[in-house]
């Protein structure tokens, strides 16, 4: 959890300090798929999860972009006696509040005879910080059906591989659209995948990896 506050604040440091930037503050709002390599008999088939998001691109001189993106969203865990698995609903432990910050950096290129239509090639890297509680209808003392340990300590358990092994970090790629409505207004959409450095590591593959399509709206 401390670890999800210190990205935070850099987060909000970063988005301080380039105050000075052509900017535009931007609203995302998208289904984020989390893939699930794992046997479906004790986890659940990969998730979709709703997430909303707050960011800030920021123009350098030759169409160089930097952007800081942050999105929010909850997804459902259960133990499994070695790892933290997907959940679906009937079958879940703990609730994850998560949040995916990210830090990327990129090109925007102009097109049409209006120079209205944007598009941005951005990759970086994206923190995802999780902390799971016991879900809705759940009681600490409630035994894992195929381990036999308690509920509460399930949680545990989960919170401890958030962090684990660079669990938390992901590699990312990013596209996006956006067309140019007025001096002050864009609407538009992006596509994100995010690699799962600490799942690669561990000879788990692209277990854990993450697509995220989202609509797109800017404010200057």
């Amino acid at each position: 959890m401390k670890k999800a506050f210190v990205f935070a604040s850099i987060f909000l440091i970063f988005l301080s300090s380039v105050s000075a930037l052509d900017k535009d503050l931007f609203f995302t709002a998208g289904p984020k798929l989390m893939l699930n390599t794992d046997d479906y008999k004790k986890s659940a088939p990969s998730p979709v999860m709703y997430s909303l998001g707050i960011g800030g691109d920021f123009l350098l001189s030759n169409n160089i972009l930097i952007q800081a993106h942050s999105s929010f969203f909850t997804n459902y865990y259960l133990w499994d006696g070695k790892d933290a698995q997907p959940a679906e609903v009937e079958n879940r432990t703990a609730t994850a509040l998560s949040a995916m910050i990210d830090f990327a950096g990129g090109y925007t290129f102009r097109l049409g005879e209006s120079q209205k239509h944007l598009f941005s090639v951005t990759g970086g890297i994206g923190f995802f910080a999780r902390y799971a509680i016991l879900s809705n209808g759940v009681s600490p003392d409630d035994p894992n059906r195929d381990i036999g340990t308690k509920a509460s300590d399930d949680v545990s358990d989960i919170n401890g591989t958030f962090f684990k092994d660079l669990n938390f970090l992901y590699p990312e790629l990013a596209l996006s659209y956006s067309y140019e409505l007025s001096e002050i207004w864009k609407i538009g959409g992006e596509f994100r995948s995010y690699v799962p450095l600490g799942s690669l590591m561990n000879g788990n593959g692209i277990d854990g990896m993450i697509f995220s399509l989202a609509l797109k709206v800017s404010y200057k």
